[in-house]
């Protein structure tokens, strides 16, 4: 084997070898940031009791995943005779706010049109529970009141101080 070969076939071994390095150096770097962004916190964000009731402006802080229903266990507790103990669930997942009814006898819309599996909803949509409507909202939600979760008007028509 003459020199000028060994010395190419040298060259091609290291260039290789350096490509390889990059590619994995690379698909490591790619790995974390997609890592990074499944376990990313969800935005700041929170659902608003909209209508003419006396709850209206009650606010709810969101949690990476929420269940809404009338049970006391839930996130978002609702205390309405058409929503379910366990209605439906907000979930933010890959960047998005993702909500599924979970099998509820009344029912759960987005902006007016039934919700049938899952769907994505984000800041700005109506969601309805049962009779219940709510907003979801960018931000966090109101300073809690007394045995509330957001400012808003108490049932005697005054607000809630915020604190």
């Amino acid at each position: 084997m003459s020199p000028a070969l060994a010395l190419l076939l040298v060259r091609a071994l290291l260039a290789i070898g350096l490509y390889a390095f990059l590619a994995v150096v690379l698909i490591s770097l790619w790995r974390d940031q997609r890592l990074a962004a499944s376990t990313a916190a969800p935005p700041m964000a929170h659902l608003v009791r909209l209508g003419a009731c006396p709850e209206s402006g009650e606010s709810f802080a969101l949690a990476e995943v929420n269940l809404l229903g009338r049970a006391g266990d839930n996130t978002v507790a609702i205390d309405d005779p058409t929503v379910s103990s366990h209605h439906a669930r907000l979930t933010f997942r890959s960047g998005q706010w993702i909500l599924e009814d979970l099998g509820s006898r009344n029912g759960t819309r987005v902006n007016g049109m039934d919700l049938e599996g899952v769907l994505v909803v984000t800041h700005g949509d109506n969601l309805q529970v049962g009779e219940v409507l709510l907003g979801l909202r960018a931000g966090p939600a109101a300073g809690p009141g007394p045995g509330r979760t957001g400012a808003g008007p108490s049932p005697q028509g005054r607000f809630w101080p915020e604190e």
